[in-house]
């Protein structure tokens, strides 16, 4: 397949908020040439200075926008409001060896691939690309397309083939503070809704699909992430360590797979599903990894 053109921005560099990404908007016109239609993956640079790997989302009929690595600004001496010149290409969509490996050497593994998704396979290419070795790479396509054995699922009441749409809201109290261990000005975020870590409450709501596949609730939405079999919502904490630039140090994985079966069919019944959660670990530091019940409590309106 020919390389896809590569396109030049001058564009202003933007951040909805001070601990979020920078990004710089493309318009739509610019990349209508690559006929896309979702988030796909892209190279370039930032002002001459290689931004890496980075995907191209569709803001709306307009525009894109790619998301910048964190320090890049720090390298080309610029903050959000100047200007920059964006130079992208698509890059290649090659599958890496180890990945390409396991998929001829396999076959559950290539049923696995042949039965994702467009954007599964996408955040499953660059997931092992991320990996530093061939032995870590290897191990990640392994570990993503042959999960260890899983016991069937127990039946869910209302679950079928046709999605059902979920609100999702979320209750995280006990918050550990915009200053916890080495880190101060500590925030929580959700999608694109963060609070301060001393908060009350934070609170966040979102909607999901909800259908059956293969005997199994299989979860959608934009802010779900994950294999098909273990997908899950992320909580972002973002702090600032010393006097280095705030950046993400730790992530919450709050676990759709663990939902109970009894839970899930009713807010199927209802179209709502609630989870509470403490925020803070016994060390005082946030909450980490993955979260199941009891550390989260899923629910549903009576």
């Amino acid at each position: 397949m020919p390389k896809k053109p590569s396109v030049t921005v001058d564009g202003v560099i933007e951040r909805k908020h001070p601990e979020m990404p920078a990004f710089v908007v493309v318009p739509a016109s610019k990349v209508a040439k690559w006929k896309i239609d979702a988030t796909a993956t892209v190279e370039g640079t930032l002002d001459s200075a290689p931004i890496g790997r980075r995907s191209i989302h569709r803001w709306d009929d307009d525009r894109w926008f790619v998301e910048l690595p964190r320090g890049l600004l720090d390298t080309i001496g610029k903050a959000p409001g100047a200007r920059a010149r964006l130079t992208i290409a698509l890059a290649s969509t090659e599958l890496p060896p180890e990945l390409q490996s396991v998929l001829d050497e396999v076959p559950a593994a290539r049923v696995r691939w042949e039965a994702a998704t467009d954007a599964q396979r996408r955040m499953l290419r660059e997931h092992v690309l991320g990996a530093k070795s061939p032995e870590a790479r290897e191990r990640r396509a392994r570990r993503e397309l042959l999960p260890a054995a899983r016991p069937p699922a127990p039946r869910v009441a209302g679950l079928g083939a046709a999605p059902v749409a979920v609100a999702v809201r979320i209750f995280g109290r006990n918050l550990p503070g915009r200053s916890c261990g080495p880190y101060s000005e500590v925030t929580v975020g959700f999608a694109d809704v963060t609070f301060p870590a001393d908060v009350r409450e934070a609170r966040w709501e979102t909607r999901i699909q909800v259908s059956e596949r293969d005997g199994a609730p299989a979860f959608r939405g934009g802010a779900v992430n994950g294999p098909p079999a273990e997908r899950f919502f992320y909580l972002t904490w973002i702090g600032r360590k010393g006097r280095e630039a705030p950046a993400m140090f730790r992530r919450t994985k709050l676990r759709l797979d663990a939902v109970p079966p009894d839970v899930l069919a009713g807010a199927i019944r209802t179209g709502v599903l609630v989870a509470r959660l403490d925020l803070t670990a016994c060390d005082g530091m946030p909450i980490a990894a993955s979260v199941r019940p009891p550390e989260i409590d899923w629910s549903f309106p009576p």
